[in-house]
């Protein structure tokens, strides 16, 4: 299932809903629906996201302050006490070329200093003009159109499945993240391309082949391609089960949830679905 963004999932007494991959970006080329896409969104009574605590940032922040464990040191350690003195000025020349002043984030966990390092400088010029990611658009589109809005998981329970992978990943990722400089650019718009074409199946590929390291990398992503992929995807399931009994949804969900033997796809149809996908 690694070729298609958009599938229809069909069961006999149900009306067909559909399942799409989005990818979380501002860009005009993600965001901008084909028609076939945009016929099953607007045709839905109920649209679906990861977490609809995107849409309201004062929810958002009032829950992740229930949890500041989850993106900040909140005993003596330090982004620079966890990094050899190398590391350390790798991650501070990458920091200061984004205008970040290194004390300003030292207590904050390297899994949300890595999402903002990953992005190229004109993704974070959108998003300081106000551009929404895709999924938030559809989002709001929905909410605008009064469509019915769900979530399939809470932004604390994506921040636990971060924190459940070795610090020592997440501070390896940082570290490798900065060292990809400029090239970030490149790997973000290989990534535009392959969503333009469908090539979901072609993602995890692109990180492997993208990032340094060697057999640790690969042992690296296979965790986390377990605990914030596989797992997920098992729980997304579960929790659509009973919106897709009520039929007529439009299930929007980061593409790399829907590929592989353990992707999205292949277990609705574990579940008795019939998933076809819609060119």
């Amino acid at each position: 299932n690694g070729k298609g963004l958009l599938w229809k999932i069909e069961k006999e007494g149900a009306t067909p809903s559909f399942l799409f991959g989005t990818m979380h970006v501002t860009d005009p080329r993600v965001t901008s629906l084909t028609p076939a896409a945009r016929s099953a969104f607007e045709a839905a009574e109920t649209v679906v996201i990861e977490t609809t605590e995107v849409m309201d940032q004062t929810k958002m922040l009032a829950a992740l302050m229930q949890r500041p464990e989850l993106t900040m040191f909140i005993d003596e350690r330090s982004l620079e006490s966890l990094l050899t003195a190398e590391d350390a000025s790798v991650l501070n020349k990458a920091l200061e070329a984004r205008g970040i002043s290194p004390a300003s984030v030292s207590k904050m966990k390297p899994w949300m200093l890595s999402a903002t390092l990953a992005l190229p400088a004109c993704e974070l010029a959108r998003k300081a003009d106000g551009a929404a990611v895709l999924d938030v658009k559809l989002a709001q589109d929905a909410v605008t159109a009064g469509k019915n809005l769900e979530g399939l998981e809470t932004i604390v329970a994506q921040l636990e499945a971060m924190a459940s992978l070795p610090m020592e990943f997440h501070m390896k990722g940082l570290i490798d993240t900065a060292k990809l400089g400029d090239r970030i650019d490149d790997l973000i718009e290989t990534m535009i391309v392959l969503y333009q074409n469908e090539n979901t199946g072609m993602f995890w590929p692109l990180f492997r082949a993208a990032m340094p390291g060697g057999e640790a990398k690969d042992s690296g992503y296979a965790a986390f391609e377990q605990a914030m992929v596989i797992t997920r995807n098992r729980k997304m399931v579960e929790k659509a089960a009973p919106i897709l009994e009520g039929g007529g949804a439009f299930i929007a969900i980061g593409a790399l949830h829907l590929p592989g033997q353990d992707g999205l796809v292949e277990l609705f149809r574990r579940e008795g679905y019939d998933v076809s996908r819609i060119n």
